[in-house]
């Protein structure tokens, strides 16, 4: 190559650099405001994450909350169910138990008639008499004085 050109190479290399200097400053006006939007941006993003994360921590809490409520619950609701199993098991018996009673009720009505129809049958001559007194009594009432003394 040609000393003419090199020189003319460097010449234009040298020229393009410096027209693309030239151009610097009044695009970075436009990209200083344009970063400045950017960073705007992002700081709204990062309080935007700062306030969704604090919701998300208050989220975790309610669960927790919510899960031991719904524990303790179904703690409840198994008590619940446990103490109706025992009721219907002793409702079950208070009906065996009346069942019995009630049994025996009509036995020992059946015993009372059946004793009454033998008395009834005992008293029947002596119903129509007189009463009588046993001699033993008679005489021990007869003896004793009028005045409540001793003999």
């Amino acid at each position: 190559m040609t000393r003419f050109t090199k020189a003319t190479i460097v010449m234009v290399v040298t020229a393009c650099g410096l027209w693309g200097c030239a151009q610097g400053p009044a695009g970075s006006a436009a990209q200083a405001e344009r970063l400045r939007a950017l960073e705007a941006k992002c700081a709204k993003y990062e309080e935007d994450y700062r306030a969704v994360a604090a919701a998300r921590d208050q989220a975790k809490k309610l669960v927790v909350s919510l899960e031991h409520e719904k524990a303790q619950f179904q703690k409840e609701l198994a008590l619940k169910q446990d103490i109706e199993k025992e009721s219907a098991e002793l409702h079950k018996q208070i009906d065996a138990r009346t069942g019995e009673r009630d049994i025996l009720q009509a036995r020992c009505d059946r015993l009372k008639k059946g004793i009454q129809n033998l008395l009834g049958q005992d008293e029947g001559p002596t119903a129509a008499g007189p009463a009588l007194t046993p001699p033993a009594a008679a005489s021990i009432s007869d003896a004793q004085p009028a005045g409540g003394g001793k003999l």
